[in-house]
């Protein structure tokens, strides 16, 4: 080793002013990794996000109005509500006082319903047709026991829906001694609600049976087109009323 010189202090001292040279000066490198550019003057402000008006505009929420609370659907209007037809009144719901009406009988007499009701027991036929084969047999049957509401001073009233002409031929084919009624427009038929009972344009067979008093003591109302009500249920009831009065 004599004669060769060493590198070894050259060597250490090269590397310390390296690092003395690239600290600046003299100071000592620091190993923290310096900060990126800075964007702005202190903390950055939140820029809001523009909006369109449609966007910007409240979602309007539906408005339920008094007549709607939650969970009950609107009442249908009268066009979404299905045509119903009314039926008729039982018997028991009948008005006590019936339509009163005047008339002219075939033969030209004045009536007028109410200066004969509550006075004696009266006993009102709606017949749809003279022409009817059933209806001719039941007005028969009426006249055949005429003697019989004779007896018990009741007043009978005959309604048809057809011309005069037509009611005054079955008067006389008939020999009928009770007032008959031509209503060939209905009106008396609309008016105690036996019109177009079964779709054929006129009355259908009915009986209204009052009392001494007046009041309604019998509806028979036809329930099929060939049925007719009873002349013996017409007597019965009548007979029953004048035995509770008399009682």
């Amino acid at each position: 080793m004599t004669g060769r010189k060493s590198w070894t202090v050259p060597i250490a001292m090269t590397v310390v002013m390296l690092i003395a040279a690239c600290s600046g000066s003299g100071g000592r490198a620091s190993l923290t990794p310096s900060p990126g550019p800075s964007t702005g003057v202190g903390k950055s402000e939140e820029q809001p996000v523009q909006q369109t008006p449609e966007e910007a505009a409240p979602s309007a929420s539906p408005q339920r109005t008094p007549e709607e609370p939650d969970g009950i659907a609107p009442a249908a209007s009268p066009e979404q509500t299905a045509e119903t037809k009314v039926p008729l009144a039982p018997e028991e719901n009948v008005p006590l006082a019936p339509p009163v009406f005047s008339f002219s009988t075939i033969d030209g007499e004045e009536i007028r319903l109410e200066d004969v009701l509550g006075t004696v027991p009266v006993y009102v036929l709606f017949v749809p047709s003279v022409d009817d084969e059933l209806d001719r047999a039941q007005v028969g049957k009426v006249q055949a026991r005429y003697a019989e509401f004779e007896a018990l001073g009741a007043n009978i009233f005959v309604i048809a829906s057809d011309l005069p002409t037509k009611v005054l031929r079955l008067r006389d084919e008939l020999g009928l001694e009770f007032p008959l009624i031509a209503d060939p427009l209905n009106v008396i038929a609309s008016d105690w609600q036996v019109f177009d009972l079964f779709g054929e344009g006129k009355s259908g067979p009915a009986s209204f049976v009052f009392d001494a008093h007046g009041t309604l003591i019998a509806r028979l109302v036809a329930a099929e087109l060939d049925d007719r009500p009873s002349v013996d249920e017409v007597l019965r009831v009548i007979e029953e009323s004048l035995s509770a009065g008399a009682a």
